[in-house]
């Protein structure tokens, strides 16, 4: 007989600290997040044009990696590459201990070896049906995909400008300026 057990955020904390690994936690399944050198730098290019935008705005907080627990029984908890949270939606307490029980207001996820483009989107639709109000999907060094709520998707080039519309209000870059130049 097999025994299928499902995970906790609480546990979630524990896996990560004991292991030194990244997972996230999907309806209860753990999923280790694989990253490549590649992945780290659009990920690190990405977080600084908007951690530089916030500078100015001061509109809220960016972080990578930060964990957001998005459901409960069985508890999801999403920690996209780069995310974005408006001011006066967190506590600081919420932002030192665990997984807050909020959604981002944008989440960027950028492709990683092990996933599909299907199951980043499905990850959009999961973050929308959260409350994200933008989340970005990253292609590295080809393009975008867009998604907001009610509207369909918005695919972008290398070329063309990534508005951050009300979710993140001035924002704005060419695609290509996301992506580290040594790989354009």
């Amino acid at each position: 007989m097999a025994i299928k057990a499902l995970f906790r955020a609480e546990d979630l904390l524990g896996i990560q600290s004991l292991t030194g690994r990244k997972y996230e936690l999907v309806r209860g399944e753990l999923y280790e997040m694989v990253t490549t050198l590649r992945h780290g730098a659009v990920t690190g290019q990405i977080c600084r044009l908007v951690a530089n935008w916030n500078d100015g705005a001061q509109a809220g907080i960016v972080t990578t990696d930060g964990g957001y627990h998005l459901e409960r029984d069985p508890d999801t908890v999403r920690g996209p590459d780069v995310s974005f949270v408006r001011k006066g939606r967190l506590t600081k307490y919420q932002t030192r201990h665990g997984f807050p029980d909020i959604a981002p207001d944008v989440a960027f996820e950028v492709r990683s070896p092990n996933d599909t483009w299907a199951d980043l989107v499905r990850k959009a639709h999961e973050y929308l049906g959260a409350g994200v109000q933008m989340v970005v999907l990253a292609e590295a060094d080809e393009f975008l995909e867009v998604y907001r709520p009610g509207v369909e998707p918005q695919r972008l080039g290398l070329d063309d400008v990534l508005d951050g519309a009300d979710a993140l209000p001035g924002f704005s870059c060419r695609v290509r300026d996301l992506f580290p130049a040594e790989y354009t």
